[in-house]
């Protein structure tokens, strides 16, 4: 307890925060201002919210309640089991939480925003089914958005509910509600007719309102928000229908004309006048609607005859009077542009107005002030939910292939419609083969085409959104299928055209617009649905000069991935490079942070990419692309990954005849598997790399190859055949008269030496790897060589000269910012607070160090950070700490393969394990406790190393 406190009084000190750890009385409280507490402002903003509503000002009232019930994000005290904060957490739910939602949905309702009414009612009902006041507030809400339709069937299945439980009282209170309700609501409506002999005449009847929507589905999967929202956007405060414009857009097949009748059939009963759905025809075969087209369909829907009147302006004046009188809900489907309905708008300027279309109708947005409703692929669940329903529940057994069919579709309800249906009706085609076969791009877009030419299919579906494309879009439309990933940037794709950024920009923008990418987020970077991505692979596979942007983009990230290791590790080799394609503008980087975060982007495209060249024939590209990558993707732990890139690099190294290249990525092969623990793997590469090089008599391999060897046996833990490989390296390295490398094999042969104990004859092989490295520049070199000169020092008992190796290091480190070196020096610099005796300076340092490989991702790195702040707080006495975590230390050891490191932890976790004192019980109530001071730190420590 004493080591937390400490802990959490410094955090809080150097975070400004405000709170306060006060003792008194032998406890620790928690001293915070009420204003932050949620719970406090919660209470405040009901109490305003009251206030206001009973001063009249309803809307503030609404604001000030939804900000107090937005403070909930979870179960109060949600970590607390006791009795007394479970009586807490009731009471504050039947005191609080429901009285206040209660009283912000009677204030939306009173504000004619029932349809947000209803939305909130929806979340509240998953926790709170069996709340009365609810579902009286339920009835309320529909009877004031005009959803006479649904109170009599909620009424009834909530009245049963109630009588089912045996809550007879809820039951009838809900009934006089009900009956109440529906005593307020007219039964008729005084209408107007006309008779065949013209003579007006009055009659009392229902409204039978005009109705031309296609045919519902039995059934509609997700989309529950975007009903809500167009039920929202197209009804006023008092629950009336708004004369309005909507669009709703979204990319071919993504249900847009389903979702949008769906909602027409749900909403037609709030248009007494009538609802309208009209195809435009604007991506179809069939040749589009124009507004004349329009106006007369209008006309004949309200029976008025059109050859009346000749002109067709005459017509739409007509048109705009009946609609004055008798407003109606219109759809047009499938619109193409703006320009295509623009001139119409005025005339339906009394309606309530539903534009669908594949284009995002941005002019018309702005020009009208309309909202906007997009439509995105439904969830994996929904996904997999319409799959079923559609199959008629034939894979409702089959879980793991239906998700396969879902992901295959890209979650894009026409695809998973056709899909569905193949399956339907082939009773004895398996699911699992149907999915194999859908992994063939050409079957899944042609699936649904029976032969007959009236198919639908999704290549037909969206060729109609290609052929409506500009030229230099449709090329940018067949560059996106040339790049490998579904996720690209302008710079890649501006290349690749041999074209400027901007210019690939306004072509993306168009595509964006035509719903055929997609803009995530606030990066510069696009998307592309996988199926659209697979058709445009088909478009840009009959390009006649396909191979040129496809060099192009390989020249791209090849140069500019070269950029990112030279910004990140200047003095590390890289392999030579090939010329830039002509009309290639690759990137370069302002900082190391910047060229690590492109690597890490395009990390799916840079993989994919080299599958590609490979399989392309472009072997040059292939095997250079994984050498310029690897040193970052190792800083994150991406071994997966430079496991596959090098092995296809080695694969086309050999392709190319080039037996140095090839020799070079087996034993960067055989480093990785040896740095992830497969010893066995990294024998039989690092083998097969010197038998090449010694073959080609490349001395400077040979040493490179002998080194990892060396290091191998290193951390296998085998000290004395690692010293006399680094020697045998050392000698190779005077021969071969490299700096970087000899400076590698110095520095390395010292951590040989230091491990075996030999600390003056490892100080003056680091002092020459020093050396090097000061005349080569190498600053982050330097950097680890100071602070392996400082832990050397401070075992030996040399504090100020481990010291002064610190400070060297510390200079270095502000100079470079070198996130996996400057957590190392931490930890050394940790180890000499502890030896000095200074714990509270130890732990501070192995804190910093531990977040320094966090943040760096540095696995090794923090296990050797948790391995120094476990020593300490053994040293220290506190026993179960220190356990946990050297246990942590020791496991991440295990993870990177390096168990000599892990076993070393072995004794000392055991020998805490018998020392922990015995822990009492965990405090379930209100019981005093008492504080145990720490014991006393023990001479000479627990761990003497």
């Amino acid at each position: 307890m004493y080591q937390y406190v400490t802990r959490l009084r410094q955090l809080f000190r150097e975070t400004r925060a405000p709170a306060a750890l006060v003792t008194a009385n032998g406890k620790y409280t928690l001293d915070v201002d009420p204003s932050l507490i949620d719970y406090v402002v919660f209470r405040t903003a009901m109490k305003d919210a009251r206030a206001l509503g009973d001063s009249g000002e309803h809307l503030r009232a609404c604001e000030a309640a939804t900000a107090a019930v937005g403070l909930w994000r979870e179960q109060p005290l949600a970590d607390l089991t006791t009795r007394p904060a479970e009586d807490w957490r009731t009471s504050f739910i039947q005191s609080d939480w429901i009285p206040a939602n209660s009283y912000l949905l009677d204030e939306l309702i009173a504000t004619g925003q029932s349809p947000a009414a209803l939305q909130r009612l929806d979340d509240l009902d998953r926790d709170h089914p069996d709340e009365l006041s609810f579902a009286k507030l339920r009835l309320k809400a529909l009877n004031s958005a005009g959803r006479r339709g649904e109170i009599t069937a909620f009424y009834l299945r909530k009245y049963r509910a109630f009588r089912t439980e045996g809550d007879e009282q809820a039951a009838g209170e809900l009934r006089e509600f009900h009956d109440a309700l529906a005593s307020s609501i007219p039964k008729s409506i005084q209408v107007t007719t006309v008779t065949a002999d013209r003579k007006p005449k009055q009659v009392e009847e229902s409204v039978i309102p005009l109705r031309r929507l296609p045919r519902d589905i039995d059934r509609l999967v997700g989309r529950e928000d975007v009903l809500a929202n167009l039920d929202s956007l197209t009804t006023g405060t008092t629950g009336e229908p708004l004369a309005t414009i909507v669009c709703v857009t979204g990319p071919p097949g993504v249900g847009k004309t389903t979702t949008i009748g769906h909602w027409a059939h749900r909403a037609a009963e709030r248009f007494t006048n009538g609802v309208i759905m009209i195809d435009l025809h604007g991506f179809s075969r069939t040749q589009r609607l124009e507004i004349t087209d329009v106006v007369d369909a209008l006309l004949s829907a309200f029976d008025f005859p059109v050859d009346r009147i000749v002109s067709p302006a005459g017509r739409m004046t007509k048109l705009a009077t009946l609609l004055s009188r008798r407003p109606v809900l219109v759809v047009l489907d499938n619109v193409e542009n703006s320009g295509h309905v623009q001139p119409l708008l005025d005339v339906l300027a009394s309606c309530t107005v539903i534009l669908t279309s594949r284009r995002r109708l941005t002019p018309l947005t702005a020009l009208h002030n309309a909202p906007s409703v997009a439509l995105e692929p439904l969830s994996p669940a929904e996904s997999c939910e319409l799959l079923a329903h559609r199959m008629r529940n034939r894979g409702q057994h089959e879980a793991e292939v239906l998700e396969e069919l879902a992901r295959s579709c890209d979650c894009i309800p026409l695809a998973l419609s056709i899909v569905a249906d193949r399956a339907a009706t082939r009773g004895g085609l398996r699911l699992r083969t149907l999915a194999d076969q859908l992994k063939d791009a050409d079957t899944l877009l042609m699936i649904g085409d029976d032969g007959d030419g009236a198919g639908i299919h999704l290549q037909a579906a969206y060729s109609w959104s290609y052929n409506a494309l500009e030229e230099t879009e449709q090329r940018m439309f067949r560059l996106l299928g040339l790049h490998p990933g579904t996720e690209m940037s302008p710079a890649a794709l501006a290349s690749a055209g041999a074209m400027g950024i901007p210019a690939a920009r306004r072509s993306l923008d168009a595509l964006f617009a035509a719903h055929l990418i997609q803009h995530p987020g606030d990066l510069d970077r696009y998307r592309m649905h996988d199926i659209l991505h697979r058709y445009a692979a088909t478009l840009a596979g009959h390009e006649s000069d396909e191979d040129a942007p496809r060099r192009r983009l390989l020249s791209f990230y090849l140069h500019t991935a070269f950029n990112a290791h030279a910004s990140v590790h200047p003095y590390k080799p890289r392999p030579p490079m090939i010329p830039v394609e002509p009309g290639c503008v690759p990137l370069d980087f302002a900082s190391p942070a910047a060229a690590r975060q492109w690597c890490l982007r395009e990390r799916t495209n840079i993989n994919a990419l080299v599958e590609d060249a490979h399989r392309q024939g472009l072997h040059e590209y292939a095997w250079r692309i994984p050498h310029v990558t690897i040193d970052i993707y190792d800083r994150y732990g991406f071994y997966d990954d430079i496991v596959n890139g090098l092995k296809i690099a080695a694969r086309s190294a050999a392709a190319a005849g080039d037996r140095v290249a090839e020799g070079a990525t087996l034993n960067d092969l055989g480093q990785v598997h040896m740095i992830i623990g497969n010893d066995r793997e990294a024998d039989h590469y690092l083998t097969r790399a010197y038998e090449l090089v010694q073959a080609q008599g490349y001395e400077f391999g040979r040493l490179t190859i002998m080194l990892n060897w060396a290091r191998q046996h290193h951390h296998a833990g085998r000290t004395e055949e690692a010293v006399a490989r680094y020697r045998d390296c050392l000698v190779l390295a005077r021969t071969v008269r490299h700096p970087g490398h000899l400076g590698v094999t110095e520095y390395r042969l010292g951590d040989a030496l230091e491990a075996a104990g030999k600390h003056d004859e490892a100080l003056e092989h680091y002092r020459r790897a020093l050396q090097v490295k000061q005349e080569t520049g190498d600053s982050s070199g330097q950097l680890a060589v100071h602070s392996a000169m400082a832990i050397v020092l401070t075992r030996v008992g040399r504090f100020d000269e481990a010291d002064f190796q610190c400070g060297k290091a510390l200079t270095l480190a502000d100079e470079i910012h070198h996130l996996p070196a400057t957590m190392k020096l931490y930890t050394v610099m940790a180890e000499l607070a502890h030896a000095r005796l200074n714990d509270g300076e130890a732990i501070r340092h192995a804190d910093h160090a531990i977040g320094l490989a966090e943040r760096s991702h540095h696995a090794t790195g923090l296990a050797r950070a948790r391995a120094t702040l476990g020593r300490i707080l053994a040293d220290h006495g506190a026993f179960s700490e220190a356990r946990e975590v050297l246990e942590e230390a020791a496991g991440l050891y295990r993870d990177r393969g390096r168990h000599t490191k892990a076993a070393e932890l072995a004794p000392l976790i055991t020998e805490l394990a018998g020392r922990e004192p015995e822990i009492p019980a965990t405090r379930t109530g209100d019981e005093d406790t008492v504080a145990m001071l720490p014991p006393p730190r023990r001479a000479g420590g627990l761990h003497s190393k």
